[in-house]
């Protein structure tokens, strides 16, 4: 992996800590950094500060392009060995001095009014913890994902809100941050319901603000493999299992709510009179194949 190699830029400044830290972990991400970073030093609320952890990056675009970034204003460009996003995340935070951490991933990438709309709701109401933002899909899929309840009911079955979320430093501390035994997904639901399970209030900007890139090789994707899906399932429910055995009621439902609506779903598709008139013709085809 290498040795830690000190930041090519310190996370100094004034006499003053910006409001918000931008913290951006990267591992490889190649040409789609530009757009976050871009997407990070373009926002219309100034009061900000951008924290980018290199973790151990091997591939030259984006090596290149760190070393670019390195030289922007209001830009710390911070270099570990390879330990996943979690420790990376973790590690970016601890070098910040933001009183409200946003994280972005590196392949995603905010809306430049993003932090215009969401400080303001932290700093108008002292008991929101969160604040989130529906979310505009590229990549693989295309759509708007609008987030659902924050709420440890909701969380315990699924992880209702984007890991691109901003969320006062407090928040952060208490939970102990993300947690690296998640290096292969759900760091980010993990995160959420240890906030939830802290009884912490978040509010929600029923707007696209940020935008979240579903590529073929991501993690999200590794993670569906059953076998992956089902190991790290058990991980995050023995880590809550207090916190599940309480609620084990609600838990089942919301998993029955969940199969229920996709199956719900799937009949939906398979009624659609173009599908039904496909799949006919596929077996009608079939037979006739057969028979010659």
């Amino acid at each position: 992996m290498g040795s830690f190699q000190p930041p090519l830029i310190a996370v100094t400044g004034g006499t003053t800590s910006p409001k918000v830290s931008i913290v951006i972990p990267v591992f490889n991400t190649g040409r789609h950094l530009k757009k976050a970073l871009r997407s990070a030093t373009c926002q219309t609320y100034l009061d900000r500060e951008v924290i980018v952890v290199d973790d151990g990056s091997t591939d030259p675009t984006t090596r290149a392009i760190l070393t670019s970034a390195s030289t922007s204003p209001g830009v710390a460009v911070l270099r570990t060995p390879n330990r996943g996003p979690a420790l990376a995340r973790n590690f970016g935070i601890e070098h910040s001095r933001g009183g409200y951490i946003l994280p972005l991933d590196a392949d995603d990438w905010l809306a430049p009014e993003f932090l215009q709309k969401t400080v303001p709701v932290l700093d108008a109401e002292p008991e929101v913890s969160v604040v989130f933002t529906w979310i505009g899909l590229a990549g693989r899929q295309h759509g708007t994902w609008r987030t659902g309840d924050f709420s440890l009911n909701d969380l315990l079955s699924r992880c209702t809100i984007h890991v691109c979320s901003l969320y006062r430093r407090e928040v952060w501390v208490q939970v102990g941050g993300y947690d690296p035994r998640f290096a292969e997904a759900f760091e980010d639901w993990d995160f959420w319901l240890s906030v939830a399970a802290k009884h912490c209030q978040a509010r929600c900007i029923p707007e696209v603000l940020a935008y979240y890139r579903r590529l073929p090789t991501g993690r999200e994707i590794r993670a569906r493999r059953p076998d992956v899906k089902g190991r790290l399932i058990q991980k995050l429910v023995s880590k809550h299992r207090v916190v599940y055995e309480a609620n084990l009621e609600d838990a089942l439902s919301g998993m029955y709510e969940r199969l229920e609506l996709a199956i719900s779903n799937l009949e939906r598709i398979y009624q659609f009179p173009p599908l039904r008139l496909f799949v006919w013709l596929r077996g009608l085809f079939s037979r006739s194949g057969r028979q010659l």
